[in-house]
């Protein structure tokens, strides 16, 4: 049995307008020690994915079908203190926005010792001994643990939060657009980080990123989401040398070759569906150029087309048949 199982899961959420499909019936299996890429658009779904997996969605916001079994467990079942025991002892998350994640007004120090009194039998001098092992383990001086989030730099305070969430030596670590408005010398030492942390400590890893060379880096599977659903998965390295479906193909048009002939990249024209009304078939079809008439009647189903590459296109080759 994987750590992770997340079959068909479906999250919506009730808005004024109408539901709205946040997540529309994905799948994916993650082994102990392995990272997982989920790219695509702002607004597709990933960050939605991650917090049905925590079971940290807003107050409208509902897992609609589907399961999500993590660690022999039924997470749909999962409620109240059990649930509690799961979140940072087994499964922590590196939220987007160090700074808004962060208590300002508490030490840093106490922010990461909290959840190890909460779920461990230790005393706090034995927490506080963690804690510095946590900073010298992401690369922050030990006596910085009595500051205040106010006095870190934006990449210092992503490594105060990858320090929370390593806390507890949780199984699954989820990172949801880690390097964010970090510039590119400090995503380069996170990225370095979260890879080196990964081996180490044997880590499962979800990396939520709109940024394909993020998940380049770091994951060695990558599933690509486009309004709701997934429409491609396979390993990291056969997704960016063999794209199947032609968003994934526009995804990776999008970014400039550093080695190849300077031009402006393409661009994918158009935006994406209104997710409390998609559109029936396939979701891509209005922006895709391959599209026709199938396209938009008959929504395409996730096939494998080669050994462990899977995409939802009408005009793909099933195993490369």
């Amino acid at each position: 049995m994987s750590l992770l199982e997340v079959s068909d899961l479906k999250t919506y959420f009730k808005t004024q307008e109408g539901t709205l499909k946040a997540v529309d019936g994905i799948s994916f299996n993650l082994e102990k020690g392995q990272a997982m890429g989920l790219a695509g658009e702002s607004g597709c779904g990933k960050t939605t994915a991650a917090l049905s997996i925590m079971k940290l969605l807003p107050a409208n916001g509902y897992i609609a079908g589907g399961s999500i079994n993590f660690m022999g467990q039924d997470m749909a079942k999962v409620t109240g203190d059990k649930l509690r025991a799961i979140r940072w002892r087994d499964i922590s998350i590196i939220f987007q926005g160090a700074m808004n994640a962060l208590n300002p007004v508490k030490r840093v120090g106490d922010q990461i010792t909290e959840p190890i009194l909460l779920h461990e039998k230790v005393d706090e001098a034995t927490a506080e001994k963690r804690v510095k092992e946590l900073f010298e383990l992401v690369g922050i001086n030990p006596s910085r643990i009595r500051e205040y989030p106010h006095e870190f730099s934006g990449g210092m305070r992503q490594r105060v939060m990858i320090a929370m969430a390593l806390a507890c030596r949780p199984k699954l670590v989820i990172c949801d657009e880690p390097t964010t408005a970090l510039d590119v010398m400090i995503q380069a030492q996170i990225l370095t980080l979260l890879k080196n942390l990964q081996q180490e400590l044997e880590l499962a890893m979800i990396i939520i990123s709109h940024d394909l060379s993020v998940l380049a880096e770091t994951c060695e599977l990558l599933s690509i989401m486009y309004a709701g659903k997934i429409v491609e998965r396979s390993s990291a390295v056969e997704v960016f040398s063999n794209p199947q479906h032609p968003y994934t193909k526009g995804l990776i048009a999008a970014f400039p070759n550093i080695k190849g002939e300077r031009i402006m990249p393409a661009s994918i024209s158009g935006n994406p569906p209104n997710l409390i009304k998609p559109p029936p078939g396939c979701r891509f079809s209005d922006r895709c150029h391959v599209a026709q008439d199938l396209c938009k009647q008959e929504e395409p189903s996730l096939i494998e087309v080669l050994p462990g590459h899977f995409a939802a296109c009408h005009f793909v080759n099933p195993k490369g048949v």
